[in-house]
């Protein structure tokens, strides 16, 4: 009985290290990034378009939905950004359609990677009957067409008179884009755990969960980093092609809805350039901010790819 209990200890102990290790993991990781010009632009723009997103929840010039004003109106003093073809204010649309946008975009980025990151260090980290079990399975979502998928769920929720919401958006993204991770992460996780480190941490008889936190996914922290930004990519356009499509809640504000009704009007056609551009520019400078930061990322995981500024030599006084 002390035994189990001195085991369980342990296991305890040993989570609570490797959690502290995640956790230091993730802020030098974090640091040396912003420590990074391009990486500092790419965190900059997420900034301002968070901030943009937490004013739009509390604030917007008019209701976003409500037809109020004269159709396709050009921007003025009252309407900023001018109206769409129903008479709506697209400044309250984009700045209400922020938060949504960007709440799938993380979430999908957020829950992918973490699924992505088990699901890989199991596979790597376990036998070979569980590893090949855990690659069949991940092979078979890699091959999932996940633009079929999505048709699929929303036309069947179109035929029952109910709308692909947020949740079922963001599960749908999660499922189809995790496999790619995992894959990645078994790769990485089976060359770690054959190092020497690794072996004589085991022969000690460290437990298996602190040498998977405290070493393995330390060490790939970079790599999981970068799938986040390549996941979260990824959720920002699966919802705008979720909206796109038409298959989505349509009554919902945020930057796929607005494109969607304005191509579906359209607005490209019509000269309405006011209703087309502002939430393509907001799309491609969320994009552009994970692509900064991956650049960035790349730099700082690659020494080849790094940039050293030469010093320049300090200048002798003669007449000291």
């Amino acid at each position: 009985m002390s035994e189990v209990l001195n085991n369980s200890n342990d296991e305890s102990v040993g989570i609570s290290k490797g959690l502290r290790h995640l956790l230091s993991g993730v802020a030098g990781s974090i640091g040396m990034l912003l420590r990074n010009s391009k990486a500092k632009v790419g965190f900059s723009i997420l900034l301002l378009l968070g901030i943009f997103a937490i004013v739009g929840i509390f604030f917007s010039p008019y209701p976003p939905n409500a037809y109020i004003f004269a159709k396709s109106l050009p921007p003025n003093r009252i309407n900023l950004l001018g109206t769409t073809g129903y008479g709506q204010d697209v400044f309250s649309q984009l700045i209400a359609g922020a938060a949504p946008t960007l709440l799938v975009a993380f979430s999908v980025g957020l829950l992918g990677t973490l699924i992505s990151l088990a699901v890989g260090i199991l596979s790597g980290f376990s036998g070979k009957r569980v590893n090949s079990v855990i690659n069949a399975v991940v092979n078979i979502f890699l091959v999932v067409p996940g633009v079929l998928l999505i048709m699929l769920f929303g036309t069947y929720f179109l035929g029952i008179h109910r709308n692909l919401g947020y949740l079922s958006t963001i599960i749908i993204l999660i499922v189809t884009g995790w496999a790619f991770g995992a894959r990645t992460f078994r790769s990485i996780t089976l060359s770690i755990s054959k190092r020497e480190y690794v072996l004589s941490s085991i022969l000690i008889g460290e437990s298996r969960v602190s040498i998977i936190f405290r070493q393995i996914t330390r060490a790939i922290m970079p790599v999981v980093v970068s799938n986040f930004f390549f996941t979260a990519m990824y959720g920002t356009m699966g919802l705008t092609f979720v909206e796109y499509l038409g298959v989505g809640n349509l009554e919902q504000v945020n930057w796929g809805t607005m494109l969607y009704w304005a191509i579906n009007n359209e607005a490209y056609l019509t000269g309405q350039w006011w209703w087309i551009l502002p939430p393509s520019i907001m799309i491609s400078f969320l994009m552009f901010g994970f692509i900064l930061l991956n650049f960035g990322l790349d730099e700082i995981a690659n020494p080849s790819l790094r940039i050293f500024l030469k010093k320049k030599p300090k200048k002798v006084d003669e007449n000291a």
